[in-house]
């Protein structure tokens, strides 16, 4: 069962995502060409490649699910791995959009999966795409966009996950992953039964 993990620019995703990784979720690495933010790592926050790559990739039919955003700065590509869709395991995480969700969903409908919707409110969201470094325009279109994105998203998520600015991170944390891990005895339950 592959757990996906989707939420609004600035909800807080990959810093949740993080943060399970001490309790021994691994994160699904997607591929980006967006470049990259000054902490961030290659192979380690995304695969970041060239838009050429990335178009090659999408020729070698090697993505799942891929979208394309006009921003700000340029158009960037996201796209997640068919292989790391297909052998994901029941500690394995991935940041997908609800159409990203839906994608994968329709391409491989066998599988089972735990759609985790963190929200976040628009302060909250402003507040940490500005301090990250994001410029003003670069954040406006965010909020836009992911204000078209996310119409319907709650009817989709097996649950929902508040994570404010006064919330505090261990404790949304420890939410989502006594949330997984019932679900993970569940499932042995009935592997075993």
């Amino acid at each position: 069962m592959l757990t996906i993990i989707t939420g609004k620019s600035g909800a807080g995703k990959s810093t949740i995502v993080k943060e399970l990784e001490k309790y021994g979720f691994h994160p699904v690495l997607t591929t980006t060409t967006r470049p990259k933010r000054e902490k961030e790592i290659q192979n380690v926050d995304y695969h970041f490649v060239s838009e050429e790559e990335f178009l090659e990739k999408i020729d070698q039919n090697y993505f799942a699910e891929y979208k394309v955003y006009k921003t700000e700065l340029g158009i960037w590509y996201y796209g997640s791995a068919r292989e790391n869709i297909e052998s994901a395991g029941e500690k394995d995480i991935i940041i997908l959009t609800p159409e990203g969700y839906r994608d994968v969903v329709k391409e491989y409908p066998s599988l089972e999966y735990r759609l985790v919707y963190i929200y976040a409110n628009n302060q909250t969201i402003k507040n940490r795409l500005m301090k990250r470094g994001d410029k003003k325009e670069e954040a406006d279109r965010r909020l836009r966009q992911d204000y078209e994105d996310f119409k319907g998203v709650e009817n989709l998520a097996h649950r929902i996950v508040y994570n404010n600015e006064n919330d505090k991170l261990c404790d949304v944390v420890n939410k989502i992953r006594k949330y997984l891990e019932v679900n993970f005895e569940h499932a042995e339950t009935k592997t075993n039964s």
